[in-house]
């Protein structure tokens, strides 16, 4: 006896016997075997059995579109084997030859290494399938998405009655019978196990599993599996594997042009290239740690009243272009921006080469002085007035948050001391803390600036005022420990050889 295995992808498998005599094939309601494919004509096909001789046959009625056998376009009659393939339209049938079930079902329970032949196999057997496959996943863009494609078609198309594909980092999760149950065999030997009613296939990329695709008839007229559902499965699971491989390049593409729009935030592209290749290897951004770093802050005075003096939108254009003036400023000289409020904080770190951070800072806050001197007042207001303070100390620095989320920040007593400094740093004027003055003291000309008390602070903290009068730098000939009194030193000097009352002014 024989019968016809029909599938479609767009159906379940349906399991024909072959009676004696003729068998029409095509799309009309009284064919023998009904097509749904618009590719079959409505007489399209005849299947003749005559039982005495064990002779199964096939004919193509003229059909519009062909029939293939085994891949091969047909004319006249052609006698059929077991094992062969009838093709019409997207819709194939598998000839099999009823033999002792017991024996054949033998053949093919066990175990098969999931081989490169093994999928070239499988591939060449179920091109129909694939295509299907590869029609539906194409636009495909997230994993959860697929693995519902790949579930369906692959239930349908086979006929069972459960279709799971678990993902590699729920393997712990899923409860199997143990590592020696079919589904831990799969996974751990990388193997095609098959068995009356299960089948699990490993989904493969690189030598290692991406997935599991387990697979199920519980029903009690099921049909056991066969060599071609196991050929069926290993097909969709490399489909799956090119799948799930591009969905990850995808996703690694889009994180990284995530990241690095997220780090043109903060940095120059240069430096936000650099800082995208180490997230790429570590798959983190730079977490908080403690690090000497020179600050600056800068806040445009009385924003609130120049908003309310020339309007909303024109504050926000005129704050818009001071705040892209300061930043790129920041970036040519190698510093970090985060935005404050009405102002913005600069963090330069030591570099190879270049400058140091507390001239690099110096250089920033003298640019965006001159920046702000430049600007025309809008509608003839008062012009804009901003006070720079720089600061050289420890302080956390890092990005918090997640990896969609992150923030840079800066932390500490450091930033509290700075913002404090910036308040008596007006009009235009530039302060710096004790650090950055003696760092730079013999480039600029620095004067005393007075001092502030901290909450917490036992003592006052000094401030110094750089001055960017063009004149050659002062260069100190012996060496100072003190700073303070180096300065106090050159103003007395200044006094006695000028004559003047007094010192600070005359520094001025």
């Amino acid at each position: 006896m024989w019968s016809l295995t029909i599938t479609n992808p767009r159906s379940e498998p349906l399991q024909i016997k072959v009676v004696p005599g003729k068998m029409l094939i095509g799309r009309m309601d009284t064919c023998d075997i009904i097509i749904n494919d618009s590719a079959a004509s409505r007489r399209h096909a005849e299947i003749f059995y005559d039982p005495l001789p064990e002779l199964l046959t096939i004919k193509d009625l003229k059909s519009s579109n062909g029939t293939y056998v085994n891949r091969a376009k047909i004319s006249g009659f052609i006698r059929l084997q077991n094992d062969d393939v009838i093709r019409i339209g997207q819709t194939v049938m598998h000839v099999t030859k009823i033999v002792d079930t017991a024996v054949g079902q033998k053949d093919i329970t066990g175990t098969r290494l999931f081989t490169r032949e093994l999928v070239l196999e499988a591939v060449d057997e179920h091109p129909i399938l694939l295509q299907e496959i590869v029609e539906k996943l194409n636009t495909v863009v997230d994993i959860d998405s697929a693995i519902g494609q790949v579930t369906d078609l692959v239930k349908r198309a086979m006929g069972v009655d459960v279709c799971k594909i678990i993902l590699a980092q729920d393997f712990k999760k899923v409860i199997l019978e143990g590592p020696d149950s079919p589904a831990g065999r799969a996974i751990r030997h990388s193997s095609v196990e098959i068995s009356p009613l299960t089948l699990c296939v490993p989904v493969m990329s690189g030598g290692k599993p991406l997935a599991l695709i387990y697979l199920e008839k519980n029903r009690p007229e099921a049909r056991p599996f066969e060599t071609r559902d196991m050929q069926l499965a290993v097909a969709a699971s490399h489909q799956t594997a090119l799948t799930l491989e591009r969905i990850d390049l995808l996703e690694k593409i889009r994180k990284e042009g995530q990241v690095k729009q997220l780090l043109l935030r903060f940095v120059s592209p240069i430096e936000a290239e650099g800082l995208l290749q180490d997230y790429l290897k570590t798959g983190n951004l730079p977490e908080l740690s403690e690090k000497k770093v020179t600050v600056l802050y800068v806040e445009i005075a009385d924003a609130s009243g120049l908003a309310q003096r020339i309007g909303p939108s024109k504050f926000s254009s005129f704050l818009g272009t001071f705040y892209q003036y300061a930043t790129q400023v920041v970036f040519a000289r190698g510093g970090m921006v985060k935005y404050v409020g009405d102002g913005l904080l600069a963090v330069f770190m030591e570099s190879k080469e270049g400058p140091s951070p507390e001239e690099r800072a110096v250089i920033v806050g003298r640019e965006v002085i001159e920046f702000v001197k430049g600007l025309i007042p809008p509608e003839n207001e008062r012009g804009c007035v901003v006070g720079v303070a720089i600061n050289t100390g420890q302080a956390m620095v890092g990005y918090v948050g997640t990896q969609e989320r992150a923030e840079f920040n800066v932390f500490g007593n450091l930033i509290k001391l700075t913002t404090r400094m910036q308040e008596s740093a007006l009009p235009n004027r530039v302060f710096l803390g004790a650090s950055t003055a003696e760092a730079i003291h013999n480039k600029y000309l620095i004067q005393p600036a007075g001092s502030l008390t901290m909450p917490g602070s036992e003592s006052p903290v000094p401030m110094f005022e750089v001055s960017f009068v063009k004149t050659a730098p002062f260069v100190q000939k012996e060496p100072e420990t003190d700073l303070a009194a180096a300065f106090r030193d050159v103003a007395e000097k200044l006094k006695k050889a000028r004559g003047t009352s007094s010192p600070v002014d005359d520094v001025k």
